[in-house]
Order: C-alpha cells, then structure tokens, then sequence
C-alpha cells in the first residue's frame, strides 16, 4: 500500500481502528486503512472470526457437516426417549398385572385339616 500512497498525517493519523495503518491515495477522498491480523473493514472496525477454511465451498461443507450431526443427535435423543418410555409403560403394566393376580406361594388352607372329624 505504500508505494501507492502516502501515511496518514495529523488528526487522519487515527483514522483507521484496531492497530490499522491508515494511508492516502492521492485519486481517492478519504484516507485508506490497511487493517492487522483478525480485523477487516474499510476502518478496521469489524473482528473477523478465526476459521480453518479457506474458501466459502468449504465453509459450507463444514456447516452442514455440524447441522447433519446436530440433527442426528435429536433424532437419536427421541428414540432413546419413547424406547424408555415404552420399557417404562411395559414395567408398570406388568407391576399392575402382578397385583391384581397375585401369587397363591402363602395362601394357607384352614379348611380341611386332616386330623379333624366332621
């Protein structure tokens, strides 16, 4: 940038934000700003978000890389949910059936005994 203008002097010395380098080309009204790392804007004003990708293509792929992953996790979470719930529903009936139908093991019968005489 500098073989195409000249720094910024005086009060537009401060013109470009975040550690910027602000420059003046002669064919264009307002200073111009050469932003530092992480930091873009025509005044350096906007944080740019650190990403490993380099191209827009893969910055999609990764997108629905993440969403098809998140909507696997759902779909897994209400699977996991009605089988509990079901397992749940399946105990509780047979706990009912149970109680209702109870086990003759301790029924004692005081009816005939056989040293009785009728």
């Amino acid at each position: 940038m500098a073989e195409h203008g000249d720094p910024c002097t005086g009060s537009e010395a401060n013109f470009c934000m975040n550690g910027g380098t602000c420059f003046k080309i002669p064919s264009v009204s307002t200073p111009t700003c050469v932003c530092s790392a992480n930091y873009e804007g025509s005044r350096c004003e906007h944080l740019q978000l650190f990403s490993f990708s380099h191209s827009s293509e893969e910055k999609g792929l990764i997108a629905a890389v993440v969403i098809i992953v998140l909507l696997i996790i759902v779909v897994l979470g209400v699977v996991i949910y009605y089988i509990c719930k079901i397992k749940k529903d399946q105990n509780k009936k047979r706990n009912q059936q149970s109680q209702q139908n109870p086990t003759e093991y301790w029924k004692v019968n005081t009816s005939s005994t056989p040293d009785q005489k009728v």
